[in-house]
């Protein structure tokens, strides 16, 4: 549980906005990215992919400390959580976001190698089976009726929703740009394009 603890109005506010942020955005990078081609913008895209699977695959599974906000702060106490434990595939993800991504390891793999793919619609799948079990048992009193709504939809619709229903409020949309900012040619990055290897399931 997080601390100091959060009153249900609270968690609710939360989850509109922050877990609703990281759900919506790893979903949209789903779509976004099988099938581009690599550029800085890929790269930005997949880096993104990685770290919100890893917030999620942290909310979901990891009780947290100090004031990090996890599944437990919106479940009753009798309610046993997680369902199981990640799969390999996400336990894997989750080091190599740390390894490849969110730090200067000695891991981090040069080129594009095939172990740098990353299986976005597998991993999507693993973390919506969990998302679903969870806004299933989640406190009314505590999780937002829009969390519910959009891990109850079709997959087919979920992206159309997102863009329908979700501002990202709660991030800078508008960054301050210095008046001698420099221009960077938009090239790939050697040590994070990776080659998307699956779509997602047809329509």
């Amino acid at each position: 549980m997080t601390t100091p603890a959060m009153n249900d109005q609270k968690l609710i506010d939360y989850s509109r906005d922050h877990l609703m942020h990281e759900l919506s955005m790893l979903w949209e990078l789903a779509e976004i990215l099988p099938g581009r081609e690599g550029s800085t913008e890929t790269s930005a895209f997949v880096e993104s992919f990685g770290i919100h699977l890893r917030n999620l695959i942290d909310f979901f599974y990891e009780e947290g400390q100090g004031d990090d906000v996890t599944a437990w702060d919106f479940l009753d106490a009798t309610i046993p959580w997680p369902p199981n434990k990640p799969g390999k595939a996400l336990q894997k993800a989750r080091i190599r976001v740390n390894k490849e991504l969110s730090h200067l390891k000695q891991a981090r793999i040069s080129g594009s190698p095939p172990e740098k793919e990353w299986d976005t619609a597998a991993l999507l799948k693993e973390i919506d089976t969990v998302a679903k079990e969870f806004a299933a048992k989640a406190s009314a009193k505590k999780l937002h009726p829009d969390v519910r709504k959009f891990l109850n939809l079709a997959p087919d619709t979920m992206v159309k929703w997102i863009s329908d229903n979700v501002s990202h409020s709660n991030i800078a949309l508008h960054p301050v740009i210095s008046p001698d900012t420099f221009s960077v040619s938009r090239v790939a990055s050697a040590s994070t394009a990776t080659q998307i290897i699956s779509k997602l399931p047809p329509k």
